[in-house]
């Protein structure tokens, strides 16, 4: 009888921890720190060309063997940050589409984990400009997790979109970003 309940216990203890369904990251809102920080390239037109990735048309994580994380309306990974940067230099009157500067991007990494105490995204980018210059930038971001783990994937999807506005902030802050949209 006692393994029984003991078997039991752990049945429900593993349901806790590993069941659920997708769980769909958040649509991109742009930051003002970013826009605010793109501004002072006024005068600056930039279009986004492609963006690839390593591995490509990746657009979900699975979280815990038990949540798979995707991006909001299911477009990859390298399409979300994309999408994100266009955003920023629209905001912050930057993007041209018709402008000879074009940056295109590689996404080299995108990771999560949600583990007690260790939860992170983490994502690598190499940025290039058609001025022939480029930057690599690699972005962590910690974020609470829980011991449950539908808490847990909660708070690793609603995480994204913040890490990538922080990714954003690296690649407008790294000390070579100046060089990568002069003409």
């Amino acid at each position: 009888m006692k393994k029984i309940i003991t078997l039991s216990s752990s049945l429900v203890v593993a349901s806790l921890l590993f069941t659920g369904c997708g769980i769909k990251t958040s649509e991109y809102n742009v930051s003002a720190e970013n826009v605010s920080q793109l501004r002072n390239y006024d005068g600056i037109k930039i279009n986004v060309g492609e963006f690839s990735a390593t591995t490509p048309n990746e657009k979900s994580k699975l979280c815990r063997l038990a949540e798979t994380i995707t991006t909001p309306k299911g477009e990859s990974f390298e399409q979300y940050i994309k999408d994100a940067f266009v955003s920023e230099l629209k905001m912050a009157n930057l993007f041209d589409k018709a402008s000879n500067l074009t940056i295109t991007g590689n996404v080299e990494k995108v990771y999560g984990s949600s583990v007690i105490g260790n939860a992170y995204w983490e994502v690598s980018v190499t940025i290039k400009s058609t001025n022939g210059k480029s930057i690599k930038v690699d972005t962590k971001r910690d974020y609470p997790s829980a011991f449950i783990a539908n808490t847990a994937c909660n708070n690793m999807a609603t995480s994204f979109s913040p890490t990538i506005k922080q990714l954003i902030n690296d690649i407008i802050n790294h000390k070579d970003f100046p060089a990568l949209i002069a003409k």
